[in-house]
């Protein structure tokens, strides 16, 4: 299966134009004879939670977009993915669920319909001081082959990306948040070959730039793949472009078909996984809120 990743250089205050950008982009790659389009981050502005300094300025932009799904957002995807005949995977948006918020990424189908919605579990101190609820459960994408889909965060958790490994995946893909340090691209292309020597399984994942009004870069992160023999297998160079990869060639080059997923006990392992995941987010929310008691005072 082809996949088209968009590496988009989103402008802060131009949805519109965004939005057209990757109407054009997604028609190139369905042209090209992708069957999966993924799109960046907290399209169609990017995700600026990690730039902004200012937490005021992240506030604000939660009040803008955080809606129920189906919503405009929503909607404004569904008749991208319709319009290009593709599946498309974007995410995560801003989902607002009674009174909680979440980071959910949604695969569309060209039809149309909503087949997956994922909820980022691991999420980051900015995101808890936001206001931002964790997801529960890890998700499986069943297209051509099996893959396990992360969000951002999720790449650093080796316990949330074994159990996608273990859950027979071929391959993960995700997107990354932009970062405004700039070391941040060398540091996710770490972090994903650790993922994949560990997990023996090829990455996925698109990232993006983030300009402000002036036209300057205040956010980046990388779009690349990974694989457990080239390391680094294809990585986007240019911004507004499609980086294309061929999941059979892909997997062929990795040596990642069928060596994960045969595990005996495989239900407690995972299990397993997922309450020690648990733990983990409990001791760190308890940290950060301790933190802030002591600064309060």
């Amino acid at each position: 299966m082809l996949i088209g990743l968009l590496h988009l250089r989103l402008k802060e205050a131009s949805r519109k134009a965004n939005i057209e950008k990757a109407r054009r982009l997604i028609k190139v790659a369905k042209e090209k004879g992708a069957k999966l389009v993924v799109l960046p981050s907290l399209f169609p502005i990017g995700n600026l939670f990690e730039v902004y300094e200012n937490e005021k300025k992240s506030r604000s932009v939660i009040r803008n977009l955080a809606e129920k799904i189906p919503g405009s957002i929503s909607e404004m995807l569904i008749n991208l993915a319709m319009e290009g005949e593709v599946h498309l995977m974007a995410g995560p948006i801003l989902e607002q669920a009674g009174p909680k918020i979440f980071l959910t990424s949604l695969i569309i189908s060209p039809q149309g319909e909503i087949i997956g919605k994922y909820r980022k579990v691991i999420i980051s101190e900015k995101d808890t001081r936001l206001g931002i609820s964790s997801g529960k459960e890890p998700m499986f994408l069943s297209l051509d082959k099996r893959y396990g889909i992360i969000s951002e965060d999720d790449l650093f958790s080796p316990e949330i990306n074994r159990i996608l490994a273990l859950g027979s995946s071929v391959a993960v893909i995700g997107s990354i948040k932009a970062y405004s340090k700039n070391n941040s691209s060398d540091i996710i292309k770490h972090v994903a070959i650790s993922r994949t020597l560990e997990n023996e399984i090829p990455y996925i994942l698109v990232g993006e730039m983030i300009e402000d009004e002036n036209g300057d870069i205040i956010g980046s992160s990388p779009t690349f793949v990974t694989s457990v023999n080239s390391l680094v297998y294809k990585q986007a160079e240019e911004d507004d472009t499609v980086l294309y990869v061929e999941t059979t060639v892909l997997l062929q080059e990795s040596g990642a078909q069928d060596k994960l997923g045969k595990v005996g006990n495989l239900e407690n392992i995972i299990l397993g996984l997922c309450k020690n995941a648990k733990k983990m987010k409990g001791v760190e929310r308890k940290r950060i809120m301790d933190k802030e008691k002591i600064e309060d005072n």
